[in-house]
């Protein structure tokens, strides 16, 4: 997870793809977890992004550790993901870790690096089991922490969402047809409590956001209109809530939702690490990342039935997806229990 960026993603890119998107439908159901056992079958392939260091790190080395799995690295600094791979690899985790480096740079910004890893994904392996959506970025709020550069919020909406929204999206979209090709294929988009429903201001939002019926191109429509309300000052007395990077989270859960309607023989969640100690808060989180990576890792690995009960995953069985995770348990998008 990266707490600056460089460069935007070219507006024409993004409309271009935000065209190519679809829709369908599948009803979630409430489970909790337990700790998930290794089957002797060929590798999977997990695939995190933004897992040079932090939380993406951390849901790499568990994944890497089980001995049915590969996890591949991606990461916009290649130098920064070869340490990490090192580290990973290294005699300090309690049993190997097969770790690798994905060996393109991957920049949620880039619509070519994006394809790039799709392709090298697939020439390489044919296949991936197992998408991790983890990387993002935050704008640290200088007054707190008093070491990054200030960005004016109206300037942190557009590039916040065309990152963490529309960028997750692309990826998720670009390494569709090689997760289809899976057996058992898995989407965990982390997202985030700063995602909670209640920060919308407006029940008539919140019943858009919600509706069983919104599509990924109404969806586009709706964060679009965020990032427009928010760049000409009106975003407040429109029920926005005062947070892009909150605002991005709540989109990422509902693009959840909506794919895994669409994708009903996917395990698609999306999971809340907890508030945790990386760069992106400047290490004021009081989560470890290690902690934080738990319940990503058995959304990974878990094979459940509607009863929530551990199983053998068979043919027709119903797969568990749409859901938010929190500590190794369904979270109510509100965050209310």
């Amino acid at each position: 997870i990266h707490s600056s960026l460089s460069h935007r993603l070219h507006s024409s890119e993004m409309m271009a793809f935000i065209n190519l998107l679809q829709l369908g439908l599948i009803i979630p159901t409430t489970l909790s977890f337990s700790t998930p056992q290794s089957s002797p079958t060929q590798k999977k392939i997990a695939l995190i992004t933004g897992a040079n260091k932090g939380v993406g790190k951390e849901i790499a080395r568990r994944i890497g550790t089980e001995p049915d799995f590969t996890a591949v690295i991606a990461c916009r600094d290649l130098e920064l993901g070869r340490f990490a791979v090192e580290e990973l690899q290294s005699g300090d985790n309690e049993s190997e870790c097969d770790a690798i480096l994905l060996p393109v740079p991957f920049d949620l910004t880039d619509s070519s690096s994006i394809s790039d890893a799709a392709k090298y994904i697939e020439e390489k392996y044919g296949v991936l089991d197992v998408l991790v959506n983890n990387a993002a970025v935050c704008f640290n709020d200088p007054t707190l922490y008093g070491k990054v550069d200030h960005t004016p919020f109206q300037d942190q909406a557009d590039i916040t969402i065309k990152t963490n929204f529309y960028g997750t999206l692309e990826c998720t979209q670009s390494f569709l047809p090689m997760l289809n090709k899976s057996a058992s294929p898995r989407i965990i988009n982390v997202a985030s409590a700063a995602g909670r429903l209640t920060i919308l201001r407006s029940q008539e939002l919140v019943d858009k956001f919600t509706s069983d019926q919104l599509t990924t191109s109404e969806l586009c429509k709706l964060m679009n209109q965020f990032v427009m309300d928010v760049e000409d000052g009106t975003h407040a007395e429109k029920g926005w809530p005062n947070t892009c990077y909150g605002m991005s989270k709540l989109g990422i859960i509902a693009l959840t939702r909506i794919l895994a309607r669409e994708h009903p023989g996917m395990m698609i969640n999306s999971v809340d690490p907890g508030y945790c100690k990386t760069d992106q808060n400047n290490n004021q989180g009081v989560v470890d990342p290690m902690d934080g990576a738990y319940t990503p890792y058995l959304l990974a690995l878990m094979e459940v039935d509607d009863s929530g009960e551990e199983v053998e995953e068979e043919e027709g069985s119903e797969v568990i997806s749409g859901l938010h995770f929190y500590e190794e348990q369904e979270m109510p998008w509100s965050y209310q229990q």
